[in-house]
């Protein structure tokens, strides 16, 4: 009999309806590489392509979002993005990058520092449709375990006065418009009384 491989590394497991999941804060973690997602693996998206690298700490998870190198991107910042995907494998123990894919695979199950910051930015409530402010938690650069790993609050990218501004005039005219969709009916018939 034939033992056919997991493939564990690029399982991916969903959660119960209504479990809870606690996300990394921003700040500096050890964290474990618990597996690679890729844009690949997503229906439906055919925007730019990415790798994530899935990571726990102190049972928090989080994700390591590297950009894919493009033909279109300028040469300057298919450099950057080789490096930064090199620079984390290498902080994570690799040391073969004579394949691409195997040594991605060959960081899944180990630890390294990671310092993740936060960025706010305006989204929309998909059943309100209300302007809200959101904060992501983004991969800012790593470290070997048991290196220096520097997170300083001043990294994490607030709001601009000018979004700030953006985002009062989206949710004032959403209030607006919200105070005015519901006109009470002239017809009280549904009363209990």
């Amino acid at each position: 009999m034939k033992v056919l491989p997991f493939n564990l590394n690029t399982t991916v497991v969903t959660r119960a309806k209504g479990e809870k999941v606690d996300y990394i804060e921003p700040g500096s973690h050890l964290c474990k590489i618990t597996s690679i997602t890729t844009s690949d693996d997503l229906d439906n998206y055919n925007v730019s392509p990415f790798i994530d690298f899935n990571v726990t700490s102190n049972n928090k998870v989080g994700r390591c979002r590297f950009w894919a190198v493009k033909q279109t991107d300028k040469p300057k910042t298919q450099e950057w993005k080789t490096k930064q995907i090199k620079d984390f494998l290498i902080n994570a123990g690799v040391r073969d990058f004579s394949d691409d894919s195997q040594a991605m695979n060959d960081a899944v199950g180990k630890s390294l520092m990671i310092a993740f910051i936060s960025e706010e930015y305006i989204s929309i409530n998909k059943q309100t449709e209300e302007p809200v402010i959101r904060e992501s938690i983004k991969y800012r650069w790593s470290s070997k375990e048991g290196g220096k790993c520097t997170y300083n609050p001043d990294m994490n990218k607030q709001l601009t006065e000018d979004e700030m501004s953006e985002f009062s005039m989206k949710h004032s005219e959403w209030t607006k418009n919200a105070n005015t969709d519901y006109v009470g009916s002239d017809v009280e018939d549904d009363l209990p009384f």
